[in-house]
């Protein structure tokens, strides 16, 4: 099964795998850097202050012609009877080690077993967590949700036969967070000592993680860090780093001091744990997924492929034609060439991207007149400026983006829609409805004809901010400042646009900076679960980001939303779905109310597929994209 096998269509392509660099992106805070791909979302790592997203839609070159991506069917597959799913990725994984890797976690993912899996329900249209190594969902054993047990499933194997049980992953999650090899993607915090065994202050034996006999596993969890409910608990488990590594073969892959492992550094130190196993690896350039049949992999009857390969793939025009030529069943297809072809899926990821404004600034602005923000908010037509400059994205004046969900005050273990509560379309900004839209220019004129006045009749000029990372950027800037003039008047609004490094953009934003007026630049990740669980907003406390720029501006308001936040994370309303809807509206209508950050789009993307396969949801789900590893062949 690790034996290295080059495909002739990887050299049919061997000319066209080139890192291209790409020419549109957008940036976001507190969110990990993210390359879409027709096989789904890599996450990669940034530092906190600048993760760099590629967001922003690029236009079709002029070589690019405006025929429609044709879908061809795939005729090679037919000769052998193998469900083939053919997609593209930013790169190869940096490794298959679940506990160092920084990149690729959704694909390395179908390659390393976890005690439970997020999956998309069709029947539902939602996407939810099943166990995958476990046999059911975890239980609590006492009132204080502290203490869980979970029961594996049995006759699971890694792909060379070894059994894997509870044993399996005791010895993963001690490797995880040994003190010595100092890993990443370490998560014992969350657990009874697990800081201390991660400082080297206690052993083992005395974290949160027992085996009680060869399938049951108990968790103690740490104060303040116990779990909501059962779906908390197998979020935990979802995450890459807690998967199942192979005892043997990690332990014969440590130096001689036990500081480094090299498990995962090649095929020949890697066993797979889940569905599929590592068929084929060209390093940079192409990797292949076999399904297992031995019977003894988990959720074999959930995904439907028998063999993905991914090629390494930048440039977009090369995407889609691999694409037409059939060596893709999928493809993003962005440029505006391909805008009004019929058949296009589309996904929004969760970045709200959109305009800091500087309301503290120690500067003589009208930027802390509270009117003069609401003129920013109702008078910027997102519609048509989303339309023209980035036609595949989503506009939103929401501070939670469509899509956010929210525990069922009924049943706290499923989500519901939080745009559709009563909770959520009761908030007002200054007593006006909020609309996705959010745009009423006559509104938009009376709050700044009120701050034009308090700012003395004179003319209010300003300076705007642009990341020069490409001329996507520079045109999303001059089409909000020229709308923005436009409808107040230039000989009263005159805003002048400076360009700056997309590697400092989030610098002259931060608390300890705020060096700037308006900013275009930068955005924020939502959090589609927990909405008001963005912790760049919070003021004080432990989860304070210090480099972070917080948008509210008044203290009061501050305090209220901090109080509420950490009613909601930690304390009182922690396990009140109710409560915790009801502080959900309230945190959103304290920003929009604040409006220091004026909200207009989600990024998107414009996807083609194949007449082969048929992708489960119609438009892409935030945690899985499309799916396509549950994708239905035709």
């Amino acid at each position: 099964m690790k034996k290295v096998r080059l495909l002739a269509l990887v050299l049919a392509f061997a000319m066209v795998l080139t890192a291209c660099g790409s020419s549109s992106e957008i940036t976001t805070t507190a969110a990990p850097e993210t390359t879409t791909t027709a096989g789904g979302t890599e996450t990669t790592t940034a530092a906190p202050e600048a993760t760099t997203a590629a967001p922003e839609a690029t236009t079709a070159s002029p070589e690019t012609t405006t025929a429609a991506p044709e879908t061809t069917t795939a005729a090679p597959d037919d000769t052998t009877g193998e469900k083939v799913l053919k997609l593209d990725f930013a790169d190869t994984p940096d490794t298959l080690n679940p506990h160092t890797t920084e990149a690729n976690y959704e694909l390395l993912s179908d390659m390393v077993g976890l005690l439970y899996r997020k999956i998309y329900d069709e029947a539902s249209q939602t996407s939810h967590y099943v166990p995958e190594l476990a046999a059911d969902v975890p239980v609590c054993q006492d009132d204080q949700f502290k203490v869980w047990t979970i029961k594996m499933g049995e006759g699971y194997t890694f792909a060379d036969g070894t059994p894997i049980d509870a044993h399996t992953m005791e010895y993963s999650f001690k490797m995880l967070n040994d003190p010595l090899l100092a890993n990443r993607n370490v998560n014992a915090s969350d657990y009874k000592n697990g800081a201390k065994y991660l400082a080297g202050e206690c052993s083992f034996e005395e974290v949160g993680f027992k085996v009680l006999d060869d399938y049951t596993i108990e968790l103690t969890f740490e104060d303040d860090f116990e779990p909501e409910n059962a779906n908390s608990v197998m979020e935990l488990w979802a995450f890459i780093g807690t998967g199942a590594v192979h005892p043997d073969t990690y332990e014969a892959s440590l130096n001689a001091d036990k500081t480094q492992a090299a498990y995962g550094s090649s095929l020949d130190t890697f066993v797979a744990s889940a569905l599929y196993y590592p068929s084929s690896l060209i390093q940079g350039q192409y990797l292949e997924l076999t399904k297992r049949t031995d019977g003894a992999a988990p959720l074999a009857d959930v995904y439907t492929p028998d063999k993905v390969e991914y090629y390494a793939v930048a440039d977009a025009n090369t995407k889609v034609q691999m694409f037409e030529q059939g060596a893709l069943d999928a493809v993003v297809a962005d440029q505006d060439a391909y805008a009004d072809i019929p058949g296009a899926r589309y996904y929004y990821e969760p970045s709200n991207m959109g305009i800091y404004l500087n309301s503290e600034t120690a500067t003589d602005t009208p930027l802390v007149d509270l009117n003069f923000r609401y003129a920013l908010y109702w008078g910027l037509d997102r519609a048509t400026i989303v339309k023209a400059v980035y036609p595949t994205s989503q506009p939103c004046a929401y501070q939670y983006l469509p899509g956010s969900t929210m525990p069922d005050p009924a049943d706290p273990t499923l989500n519901i829609d939080y745009r559709m509560t009563p909770e959520a379309q009761a908030i007002r900004i200054d007593g006006h409805e909020v609309t996705q839209e959010g745009y009423d220019p006559e509104l938009a004129k009376e709050y700044f004809d009120k701050a034009y006045e308090a700012f003395g009749g004179k003319q209010i000029v300003l300076e705007v901010t642009y990341s020069d990372a490409n001329d996507t950027s520079k045109n999303y800037a001059e089409a909000i400042t020229n709308a923005y003039m436009e409808l107040f008047g230039q000989d009263r609004l005159q805003l002048n646009l400076k360009a700056i490094p997309s590697a400092t953009r989030y610098t002259e934003i931060a608390r300890d900076t705020m060096d700037f007026q308006m900013s275009t630049s930068c955005g924020w990740w939502t959090n589609m679960t927990a909405p008001w669980n963005d912790t760049n907003w919070v003021y004080s406390g432990p989860y304070t980001y210090n480099t972070q720029y917080c948008t509210i501006a008044d203290d009061a308001l501050a305090a209220e939303w901090d109080d509420l936040f950490y009613k909601c994370a930690l304390y009182d309303w922690k396990r009140d779905p109710q409560k915790k809807l009801e502080a959900a509206a309230r945190m959103e209508e304290i920003l929009l109310q604040d409006a220091s950050f004026i909200p207009v789009y989600a990024r998107g993307h414009r996807y083609f597929f194949s007449q082969k396969i048929t992708p489960l949801p119609q438009v892409g789900d935030p945690d899985l994209t499309f799916c396509l590893m549950q994708a239905k062949f035709n």
